[in-house]
């Protein structure tokens, strides 16, 4: 059984495109999916046989960033709509060390997004990024690295 020190509460990440770093502030559907077709066989109605279809729609990943001028910044700018990244890297650090990375394949980015733009809030703008993909690969690490 999992004791609360085994959880995961105070974490961090990092984001890497092709070998760039980049800092968000959220990553959103993390998470990878396929297609089944249920069939009913004619001599044992006992359950549906599943059956796992070709994909026909990716998964969307999505990253939220708080926008702000630097080098960095511009350079994020060239990943914009329609570009194609081999892959996504995200790790995931408690205390300083790697737990658990994650890995994203074939990925292109669908939709670039902004927050509403309001004279009367003093907010951050915000970016989304919108990230359509094949699938993703989970690596626990249960003593960090």
């Amino acid at each position: 059984m999992a004791s609360v020190n085994d959880l995961i509460p105070s974490y961090s990440f990092e984001v890497n495109f092709d070998g760039f770093s980049f800092s968000f502030s959220k990553v959103v559907n993390l998470s990878g999916s396929v297609e089944i077709e249920t069939i009913i066989d004619g001599g044992s109605n006992n359950s549906p046989v599943i059956l796992r279809k070709p994909k026909r729609s990716p998964d969307m990943l999505i990253l939220e960033k708080g926008v702000y001028t630097s080098v960095k910044d511009m350079a994020f700018a060239i990943f914009s709509e329609g570009t194609k990244i081999t892959s996504i890297h995200i790790s995931v650090k408690r205390d300083g060390k790697t737990v658990r990375m994650f890995f994203i394949t074939n990925g292109v980015i669908v939709k670039r997004e902004y927050s509403p733009l309001d004279a009367l809030e003093s907010s951050v703008l915000i970016e989304k990024l919108s990230i359509a993909h094949t699938g993703i690969t989970e690596l626990p690490m249960p003593f960090g690295f």
